[in-house]
Formats: C-alpha cells, structure tokens, sequence
C-alpha cells in the first residue's frame, strides 16, 4: 500500500532534556548576542537603503537581549 502523504520532515533541532532553564537563557542570550555581532558585521557590504533595514534588525535583537537579561537578572539566586 502506497501513503498518500510522506511523512512530515523529522525536527533537526534535538534540545537536551538535562538543560536547566537558567543555562537555556543564558544560551538564548549568547545566541541573540552572535546574532547581534553577525548582523552589525554585515552592515558594511551594504547600500544605506538596506543598511538601515538591517540596522532595524540590530535594534529589535538589542531589544530581545536587554528583556532577556533582565529576565536573567531578576532570577533567584541560589
């Protein structure tokens, strides 16, 4: 018997079962951080009509990192 639909694609993100909410934001926040370096880096290959799309870009990740640390931040220490 033939399927009529293939299976959908398998999730190639696997995240680890024994990661800890806190070191799950502290990731989050060096991805956003690389992701923020990445973006600025390519603002100088560009013309400043998409220059300033990508600046928009920066700022909007700058925004997710200082909510992120402060989330961080306001966490109980043990």
């Amino acid at each position: 018997m033939t399927k009529a639909l293939p299976d959908p694609p398998m999730d190639c993100l696997v995240v680890n079962e024994e990661l800890s909410f806190e070191d799950a934001q502290l990731y989050i926040s060096h991805l956003i951080h690389s992701a923020s370096a990445t973006v600025w880096d390519c603002c100088d290959h560009l013309q400043p009509h998409d220059r300033a799309k990508i600046h928009a870009v920066w700022h909007l990740l700058e925004i997710a990192k200082t909510v992120l640390n402060r989330t961080i931040d306001c966490m109980p220490r043990t």
